[in-house]
């Protein structure tokens, strides 16, 4: 059976910052819930693009998109127009690059290894070289 992968959710994050507020959990919910919302409002406050830089954190940017005057239908292969748009981009500080690029701890490299070998695809390919040989 496939192993789900933990989320996280706003309640962890009000517990995290509870926890070294030392406050309780719902003053932090609502001190949490209110600086989410007022990303989310600054973001959608695009006209048409926004850059949001929080120091250490990340650059939330909302990008345009070009449009698309010839893009295809793939189910029925008809020629179709795609206006512009806007889109959400996320791109992580030096401090998350970082650890992102540090090796896994070898107990974290043997639960994804032990994940894709439960995987449909990682079947294929074990029949695919056994066929091979």
């Amino acid at each position: 059976m496939k192993e789900k992968t933990p989320t996280l959710t706003r309640k962890d994050i009000a517990r995290n910052v509870a926890e070294q507020l030392s406050i309780k959990i719902q003053d932090a919910d609502h001190v949490v819930d209110t600086v989410l919302s007022s990303i989310r409002e600054l973001l959608m406050s695009a006209d048409p693009e926004v850059r949001l830089e929080v120091r250490d954190f990340g650059v939330f940017e909302i990008k345009l998109t070009k449009a698309k005057p010839r893009a295809r239908n793939p189910k029925t292969g008809d020629k179709v127009y795609v206006p512009p748009r806007r889109k959400t981009h996320f791109k992580p500080s030096k401090l998350l690059k970082t650890f992102l690029t540090t090796p896994l701890s070898p107990q974290a490299e043997a639960r994804l290894l032990e994940r894709e070998m439960q995987s449909p695809l990682a079947v294929k390919r074990s029949v695919e070289d056994f066929i091979a040989q």
